[in-house]
């Protein structure tokens, strides 16, 4: 077999753009707080209003997304250090969570409240997480997307093998 191998691993820099970590870590709170406000009575609406701003951030448009710059705003009045990092993680992150808010609003307008309660329990975790402890698991997860899409590539590259009878 001529294959070539492939070295898992994490890669940076993902993207030339960087971030503030301090202001991230932030704006993760605020997420987990608006998200309580929202989850709990079960207004969807308003869960979709914060996938809209988890979107916006992705897309790497912190300047347009409330939640983003209520966090520079906080950081910058606490006196708080700007800690610059790759975006890249970050925005894979927001995009993601964006994705699971976009599903516990969803769930909520669609009266599937258990539903959307074990998403936003995930979300919640998550942005704890980054909040309280600064670990981003979405951000442990995105180095290694290239090795999988490339590994994922190369499977489907050499298909499967006939069985010899």
């Amino acid at each position: 077999m001529n294959q070539k191998a492939i070295r898992p691993g994490p890669s940076c820099p993902i993207t030339p753009d960087l971030t503030d970590e301090s202001a991230g870590r932030i704006a993760a709170f605020l997420s987990l707080a608006l998200l309580g406000v929202c989850v709990w009575p079960g207004r969807g609406w308003a869960v979709l209003a914060l996938a809209a701003d988890f979107l916006l951030r992705a897309a790497g448009r912190p300047a347009f997304s409330p939640v983003a710059r209520a966090a520079g705003a906080l950081r910058r009045w606490v006196g708080l250090p700007e800690r610059r990092i790759n975006a890249g993680p970050k925005r894979f992150a927001a995009s993601v969570g964006s994705l699971i808010s976009l599903g516990i609003g969803l769930a909520f307008l669609a009266e599937l409240r258990p539903l959307g309660l074990a998403m936003a329990s995930i979300l919640g975790t998550c942005a704890g997480l980054e909040a309280f402890f600064g670990f981003c698991l979405a951000c442990r997860i995105h180095p290694w997307l290239p090795w999988v899409r490339s590994a994922s590539a190369q499977l489907l590259a050499t298909g499967v093998d006939e069985p010899a009878l």
